[in-house]
């Protein structure tokens, strides 16, 4: 049996049970129990020895038990070696983000579901276009940073960590409370059985890509289109300007793809295309019950699609409020993911939606290297987070498939100029980087040296300042003798 403890700050109170069969232990404290199911170990050869963590709200644990049930098993029939299931009411993020540390440092942890409403940590940055206060994943995912508020305003403005920011598991949520009034229960609950269908073989949609892209962003058209070919043989590519507008969108939605890739300008409820005449139309988070997609994931190109404290937030709308939506990325913020050849790619090669998108965040979320400065770094991606549940693959990538993918990859890749710039960048600034190294140990052995220079004549000038003070003291002594002689004296008779 497979022991995981929850270690609280306060003093805890271990009260084991058994429910059908089931032990299940209970951390108590004075503020909050946490129910943590343990279970046998898992027999099986296809194995990741990883564990998912669950957190779900407390208020609406009892009601979706019976999916979360069923979810814990499709995990462990697709590989992963178990999902624990925390029954959570603590209302503070930093509990939640102990609690991952804690399973992090004892077992395999590969990344965490937050169901309901759960607490989410701010972060707030200077930008080029703005003040942006927002919440950010990031804060669960990286578990070994420092996360700092500078004037104690309950708001992170700092994280930081001797290159310890980049995130160790990473993070999904399912939170659909705020989507128009809704029952939240009925929405997770339908949730849960599209997911299982999709991992059971029920019919899916066409495995192919639309790739939709809007006027201003029509440049990174061949970009986009070839990283989606890492992963899809059939991708339907639209840029046209005339073309990209609402009606139009709206229509190919309803004719089946199993992933869509969008650019357009919008917020959080809602996004809007543009035509040469003028306005292209605007496309609602409310409106899309009633598209009712026929898509299963979406990468939503969006400033703050995924900003999900905010009512009927864009990417939930999306996920949880159509027949057919499993996940969605986007952002809470201004921004979204860039040189997504790095993430599709990982898809190819099996990775689930979560590890993949945790590998393009350690590579990227930084922006230690980047296409242009306006475009990279933590002003663009802090605020990305995934909607939906992280574990999910691509359901018809089996061994052959991967394979099939692996040989098409360098072929697609290395036809790709804005790889190929990219790459020379990366290598300049590899070179640069291995420069400033050097120069910087040169620059410490310098340092060290005028350090112990200094001393020295700091030394130098104590002991000439002490002897000058005693030259000054001796010539004041002997002329205050002098004179006081010369006035104590006798005068001469004559």
């Amino acid at each position: 049996m497979i022991v995981l403890i929850v270690t609280t700050l306060m003093a805890s109170i271990l009260i084991p049970t058994i429910v059908g069969g089931t032990e299940v232990k209970s951390y108590v404290t004075s503020d909050k129990a946490v129910d943590v199911e343990l279970v046998s170990q898992p027999t099986g050869t296809n194995l990741t020895s990883l564990i998912i963590l669950v957190f779900v709200n407390s208020t609406i644990y009892d009601d979706i038990k019976g999916s979360l049930d069923q979810y814990r098993q499709d995990l462990k029939n697709s590989g992963f070696e178990d999902a624990i299931i925390l029954n959570w009411s603590e209302p503070n993020a930093s509990r939640i983000r102990e609690t991952l540390q804690q399973f992090y440092s004892n077992n395999s942890l590969a990344g965490t579901l937050l169901i309901g409403d759960l607490p989410a940590a701010e972060f707030e940055m200077f930008t080029e276009w703005d003040y942006e206060r927002f919440p950010t994943d990031l804060y669960y995912m990286d578990l070994d940073g420092d996360w700092i508020d500078n004037d104690n305003d309950g708001v992170y403005d700092e994280h930081t960590g001797k290159m310890k920011v980049a995130p160790e598991i990473w993070v999904g949520r399912i939170k659909a409370s705020n989507l128009g009034g809704n029952d939240e229960v009925s929405l997770i609950n339908n949730y849960f059985n599209k997911n299982h269908g999709y991992r059971n073989d029920v019919p899916s949609l066409p495995r192919r890509a639309l790739i939709y892209i809007d006027d201003d962003w029509v440049n990174f058209a061949n970009m986009d289109e070839n990283s989606l070919k890492l992963l899809y043989n059939e991708t339907t590519v639209v840029t046209d300007k005339a073309t990209t507008n609402a009606d139009d969108y709206k229509e190919r939605l309803r004719q089946g793809y199993e992933w869509v890739h969008l650019r357009s300008h919008g917020t959080w409820n809602r996004h809007q295309f543009t035509v040469p005449q003028g306005d292209g139309g605007i496309v609602y988070s409310t409106e899309y019950p009633e598209i009712d997609p026929n898509a299963l994931f979406y990468q939503l190109f969006v400033c703050s699609a995924a900003k999900f404290t905010e009512p009927d937030y864009l990417a939930g709308s999306i996920v949880f409020k159509s027949s057919h939506g499993l996940l969605a990325i986007g952002s809470t913020k201004t921004g979204s993911m860039l040189m997504h050849w790095t993430f599709y790619d990982a898809i190819a090669n099996g990775r689930t939606i979560g590890d993949a998108f945790k590998e393009w965040f350690i590579k990227w979320g930084e922006g230690q290297f980047g296409l242009s400065g306006a475009y990279t770094g933590r002003k663009w991606f802090y605020g990305l987070t995934i909607i939906g549940d992280p574990t999910l693959r691509l359901r018809w990538l089996g061994e052959k498939e991967i394979a099939e993918l692996q040989k098409r990859e360098e072929e697609v890749v290395n036809d790709l100029p804005l790889v190929i710039n990219l790459r020379q960048q990366v290598d300049s600034l590899e070179e640069n980087q291995s420069s400033l190294i050097s120069n910087y140990g040169s620059l410490n052995d310098a340092h060290s040296a005028l350090q112990t220079n200094y001393s020295s004549l700091e030394t130098q000038l104590i002991e000439i300042t002490n002897l000058l003070y005693f030259f000054l003291l001796t010539t004041t002594i002997l002329l205050a003798t002098t004179i006081y002689l010369k006035k104590t004296k006798p005068k001469s008779k004559d």
